[in-house]
C-alpha cells in the first residue's frame, strides 16, 4: 500500500449512507475520503468546489451527468476517477487521456441483469404484454389488437458479442431462436459473426449491445433500418443515442419496423404526435433506463466501484478505460 493518503471525493446520492459499513472502512483505510450526497445532477461550478481538494474522485452518472473539460480543466489536482456505471459515453475520454487522468468503470457488474431486461423486452414486445395490460385497464380502444408471436423458429440478430451480447445469445437459444451476431472486434464460438448487412436482412429481431461513443451520432438510422428485414423489431438496451428516433418513427409508421423497446425514455422530438401514437399502440416500449436495476447488481456494483477507487488511492487501478482498449456496454 502506498504511503502517501490521497484524498478521494465520493459524490452519490446518499453520500455515506449509500455504502455499508464495511465498505466506508475498507476504502477510508486506504485513503483520506469525504462523501457527499447529491440527489440531482450537479451544475459545473459546484462539482469543482466538491473536488476541489481530491486526488481522486468516486462519481455517479446521476449525480455528474457530464465529464468533459468544463470542469475538468477547473481541476488542476484530480488525477483519477472511477465511474458508477459500465458506458462512458457522457464521458470526453479523449480530454482525459490528454490530461492523464485515470478513468476506471465498472465492465460486468450488470451483465446478468441487462440481459434479462433484454428478454423482458422481446417477449414482452412478442407477447405484446404491454397493450394487454393498457386493454385490460381501458387505457386503450376495447377492440385493440394484442396479437402476439412466437420466437421459436425466429432469428435474433446481436449487434456487439460482448459479455451482454454473450448472454443474450444463451438465453433466447432456450426458446428456439437462431442467433446471428456481428462483432468486428471479436469472435463467439456457436455464434455466426455476419455482416451488418446479412444480420439487419435476415433478422426478424435485432438486438443492440455495443456502447455509443462521446458526442457520436447514431448507429442505427434511416440507411440502416432500411436494409432491415420488414417487420423485424428493434431492441436497444445500450444507449438511446445509438438510434436515431425519427427514422423509427417513419419506418414504423410505413410498417418497415414491427416496433422498438429501447431501456430508455424516447426522445420523441420533431414526430412528436406520430410517437406518442406509436407509444400508446405498443409499438415504442420505454423502461426508462432500468436494466441494470437490481439488488444484485447494486450489491456487486459498490462492491466494485469501492475496489475501484482503492485500486486509484494506492497505485494499483483496475478496470481502466482508455481510448485505445476494447470496450462493450
Amino acid at each position: 500500500m502506498s504511503a502517501i493518503r490521497y484524498k478521494v471525493a465520493v459524490i452519490t446520492a446518499q453520500g455515506r449512507n449509500t455504502f455499508t459499513e464495511q465498505q466506508v472502512r475498507k476504502l477510508e483505510d486506504s485513503a483520506q475520503v469525504e462523501f457527499s450526497s447529491a440527489i440531482r445532477a450537479l451544475g459545473a461550478d459546484e462539482i469543482v468546489k466538491r473536488l476541489a481538494d481530491a486526488d481522486y474522485a468516486g462519481l455517479t452518472p446521476r449525480s455528474v451527468q457530464v465529464i468533459d473539460r468544463s470542469w475538468l480543466e477547473r481541476l488542476p489536482r484530480l488525477k483519477g476517477i472511477a465511474v458508477f456505471a459500465t458506458g462512458v459515453d457522457y464521458i470526453d475520454t479523449e480530454y482525459l487521456s490528454e490530461r492523464g487522468i485515470a478513468l476506471c468503470h465498472l465492465p460486468d457488474y450488470s451483465t446478468e441483469s441487462v440481459a434479462e431486461h433484454t428478454l423482458g423486452l422481446l417477449l414482452t414486445m412478442s407477447r405484446r404484454i404491454h397493450l394487454s395490460q393498457d386493454r385490460v385497464r381501458g387505457r386503450v380502444p376495447a377492440g385493440t389488437s394484442v396479437l402476439g408471436w412466437e420466437l421459436r423458429g425466429r432469428t435474433i440478430g446481436i449487434v456487439g458479442l460482448g459479455r451482454i451480447g454473450n448472454r443474450v445469445a444463451e438465453l433466447v437459444r432456450v426458446f428456439g431462436m437462431r442467433v446471428l451476431g456481428h462483432d468486428p472486434n471479436r469472435q463467439v464460438e456457436g455464434i455466426p459473426n455476419v455482416s451488418m448487412e446479412e444480420l439487419l436482412a435476415s433478422s426478424d429481431v435485432v438486438s443492440l449491445h455495443f456502447p455509443a461513443q462521446w458526442q457520436g451520432e447514431a448507429a442505427i438510422g434511416r440507411e440502416e433500418i432500411a436494409k432491415m428485414k420488414p417487420g423485424a423489431t428493434l431492441l436497444n438496451v445500450s444507449r438511446c443515442a445509438l438510434v436515431d428516433p425519427e427514422a423509427v418513427v417513419e419506418a414504423i409508421d410505413l410498417g418497415a419496423l414491427r416496433g422498438y423497446a429501447v431501456d430508455d425514455i424516447f426522445p420523441i422530438g420533431e414526430s412528436h404526435g406520430r410517437a406518442k401514437v406509436q407509444i400508446a399502440e405498443g409499438r415504442i416500449l420505454q423502461t426508462g433506463h432500468t436494466a441494470w436495476y437490481s439488488r444484485e447488481v447494486i450489491h456487486r456494483g459498490y462492491d466494485a466501484w469501492i475496489d475501484n477507487l482503492i485500486g486509484l488511492a494506492t497505485g494499483n487501478p483496475r478496470n481502466l478505460i482508455g481510448l485505445q482498449e476494447e470496450r462493450e456496454d
